[in-house]
C-alpha cells in the first residue's frame, strides 16, 4: 500500500475509500469483486467506496475491454478535489463573522450581563489588558493619561509584540504625559517602534479598544481612576460609540514624536529644533518643554524666539502650523 490514507482522510475520504484507491493505483484492472477480495470486505461496501471515488473524481468506470474501475491521474483528480475543498473552506470562512455576529446578538439577548464585566485588582486588570492587546487582529486604539493602575512599563511590553506583528497601534495621550520625563521617554520609544501617537489637553477617558469590538476602561474617572476596578466591554453598540469617540478625538489631536515626512527638505531644520517644534505643537508649557529637552528656561525662550522669527510666525501656534506646512513635523 502507498499510504494515501494520510492524505485522502484530510480531504474527506473514509478509510475504505482510501484503501480502495490504493488498490486501483497498484493494479491494472479492478472490479468491485477483486477490490473486495483485496480489502477483505463485502462487495456491497466495496462498491459504495468505489462509487464515492468516482463521485470525487478520483476514479472512473471502466469501458470496453476494461470493465470495472480505473484510477484518475492523482495530479488531476486530487488537485481538483483540493481546489474544491479550498473553495468550500473559503466560503465557510467568509461566513464566520456573520454567524459570530448572530451568536453574539443572541448571547447578549439571553445573557445581557455578559456585555460588561467588572474586573477588580491590579493584577487581574493587568492580565486582561495583556490578553486584550495580544488578541488584536486589525488595530489597537487607546486613550492614555495618568494615574496608572497598571505600571506604565507594562503597557509598553504588551504593545511591543503587537507592533512586531504589523498590527497598527494608535494612541491619544493627555498632554500631561509629556510633562513627566519618564512617561515622555516611554512614549517616544513606542513611537520609534511604530506606534502612532497624538496628544490632546485632556482625553475623554482612559481606554483600550481592540479591533473596534472589545474594550477595557476604568470604572471611575479622574483622580478616582487609580482605584483598582475596570470594566471589560464586549462587542456591542457601546464599542461602536467608543470607536466613533476615538476617531473624533484623533482628528483634532496633535501628532507627537512623529517622523519627518520623506519629502522634508534636508538641512532646513535640525533634529533638536524639530523636537522643540513637536513639543510646542503639542501645547506644552515652557517648564515641561525645558525639562524634556534638558534646556534652561532662558535657552528655551531664545530658541523659540529664533524659530518663530525664522518662520515669520507671530505666535507659538503659528510656528507649529508653519512647521507642518513646511513638512518639518506632522
Amino acid at each position: 500500500m502507498l499510504g494515501w490514507h494520510l492524505l485522502l482522510e484530510s480531504i474527506g475520504m473514509d478509510d475504505v475509500a482510501e484503501r480502495a484507491y490504493d488498490v486501483l493505483l497498484c493494479q491494472e484492472s479492478c472490479t468491485a469483486s477483486s477490490v473486495a477480495a483485496e480489502l477483505g470486505i463485502s462487495a456491497q461496501r466495496t462498491r459504495q467506496a468505489l462509487d464515492d471515488l468516482v463521485a470525487a473524481g478520483l476514479a472512473a468506470p471502466g469501458s470496453g475491454s476494461s470493465p470495472g474501475y480505473v484510477p484518475v491521474d492523482p495530479r488531476v483528480g486530487l488537485s481538483a478535489l483540493v481546489r474544491s475543498r479550498q473553495a468550500e473552506l473559503e466560503r465557510i470562512a467568509s461566513s464566520v463573522e456573520t454567524y459570530a455576529g448572530r451568536y453574539h446578538e443572541r448571547d447578549l439577548r439571553t445573557n445581557p450581563h455578559r456585555l460588561v464585566e467588572v474586573i477588580e485588582g491590579a493584577s487581574q486588570i493587568s492580565l486582561r489588558v495583556r490578553e486584550l492587546i495580544a488578541s488584536a487582529q486589525t488595530e489597537v486604539m487607546a486613550f492614555d493619561a495618568p494615574p496608572y493602575v497598571v505600571p506604565q512599563g507594562s503597557a509598553a511590553q504588551f504593545e511591543t509584540p503587537v507592533l512586531a506583528r504589523g498590527i497598527p497601534v494608535r494612541a491619544i495621550y493627555a498632554t500631561e504625559v509629556l510633562e513627566v520625563p519618564p512617561l515622555a521617554e516611554s512614549l517616544q520609544a513606542m513611537v520609534a517602534l511604530g506606534e502612532q501617537a497624538r496628544v490632546v489637553p485632556r482625553v475623554p477617558m482612559k481606554m483600550v479598544l481592540v479591533d473596534r469590538c472589545d474594550a477595557m476602561l476604568p470604572l471611575t474617572t479622574g483622580a478616582q481612576a487609580a482605584r483598582t476596578a475596570a470594566v471589560f466591554v464586549r462587542r456591542s453598540a457601546l464599542c461602536d460609540a467608543l470607536f466613533q469617540l476615538f476617531e473624533a478625538t484623533w482628528a483634532r489631536a496633535t501628532p507627537v514624536f512623529a517622523h519627518t515626512l520623506p519629502s522634508a527638505p534636508p538641512g532646513e531644520v535640525s533634529d533638536e529644533d524639530r523636537a522643540l517644534l513637536h513639543l510646542l505643537n503639542a501645547g506644552l508649557k515652557d517648564e515641561a518643554i525645558a525639562r524634556q529637552l534638558g534646556l534652561s528656561g532662558r535657552t528655551l525662550r531664545r530658541r523659540v524666539a529664533e524659530l518663530t522669527q525664522r518662520m515669520g510666525a507671530t505666535s507659538r501656534f503659528q510656528a507649529g502650523a508653519q512647521a507642518m506646512r513646511r513638512q518639518w513635523i506632522y
